[in-house]
C-alpha cells in the first residue's frame, strides 16, 4: 500500500467514527420500541397443467424487521417471525392464507419489513413444483393492526 492508499482509509475510519458519535449523541434517538401487528398473506397460486386439480399447496411466510446499519451492530440477530398454510388446487388454481403474527423490537417503528416466501405442491406422486421470493418490501403496520396482503403467484 501506498502512502494515498492509507490517508484513503484513515479518512473514511474518520468519517465512520463522526457518523457513529453523532448517532450516539443524538437526543432524538429513542430506545427499541416493540412493533406488534398480524400479516395476513393471501397466496393466489395458479398452477400449472402439470399440477392437477386436488394437489395440495403448502405456502409458508416469513417476515424480518428492515433494520439500520446501527440496529445490526446490535449483538442481538433479527428476529424472523414465520408461519405456514395449506389450499387444495381446484381449477388450476388454490388460494392458500397465512397469518403470520410478530412482534419486533426495532429503533424506529416506520421502517418496513422484509416478506420472503416459498410455495409447494405436491401430488399424489410427490413434490411437483416449488415457487420462492424473498424480501418484498411490505409496510409494517401500526400496533395491533392487521396488514391484509394478497400475492399472485404463478406456478
Amino acid at each position: 500500500m501506498n502512502r494515498a492508499q492509507y490517508s484513503q482509509i484513515f479518512l473514511m475510519v474518520l468519517v465512520s467514527v463522526g457518523v457513529w458519535a453523532a448517532h450516539g449523541g443524538d437526543s432524538r434517538s429513542a430506545a427499541p420500541v416493540t412493533a406488534k401487528g398480524l400479516y395476513a398473506v393471501t397466496f393466489h397460486v395458479l398452477a400449472p397443467s402439470t399440477v392437477p386439480d386436488g394437489a395440495t399447496i403448502v405456502c409458508k411466510a416469513n417476515v424480518t424487521p428492515h433494520l439500520s446499519i446501527l440496529d445490526r451492530l446490535n449483538p442481538g440477530s433479527a428476529p424472523v417471525e414465520s408461519a405456514k398454510g395449506t389450499a387444495k388446487v381446484v381449477g388450476s388454481a388454490a388460494n392458500c392464507t397465512v397469518q403470520l403474527p410478530f412482534a419486533f423490537s426495532v429503533s424506529d417503528p416506520q421502517k418496513d419489513a422484509a416478506l420472503s416466501y416459498r410455495i409447494d405442491a405436491f401430488t399424489s406422486a410427490g413434490p411437483a413444483f416449488l415457487r420462492t421470493q424473498q424480501g418484498i418490501g411490505v409496510r409494517v403496520p401500526q400496533p395491533g393492526e392487521t396488514a391484509n396482503l394478497n400475492l399472485n403467484v404463478s406456478l
